[in-house]
């Protein structure tokens, strides 16, 4: 699951989420997908992504988790 993944990312010693990009489905844009750098991310909260914004994006709607351009995870 997403979450899982985004968690151990922010727990992990030798991991830092600002090295990720999180695609997500965002209706309404080219191609109903969004990618957001980790350092948008202010914390995790119960099944959503909090960016610095205050924006809530569900967890359930992450497609693709990529940090140093290696795939993390994927729908």
């Amino acid at each position: 699951m997403a979450k899982n993944v985004l968690d151990m990312i922010l727990w992990h010693p030798k991991m830092e989420i600002k090295n990720c990009n999180i695609t997500y489905i965002h209706r309404g844009t080219i191609g109903n997908l969004k990618t957001i750098s980790g350092n948008q991310i202010n914390k995790l909260e119960r099944g959503f992504i909090i960016l610095n914004e205050g924006t809530e994006i569900p967890c359930h709607r992450i497609v693709k988790i990529e940090c140093n351009g290696k795939v993390m995870w994927n729908k």
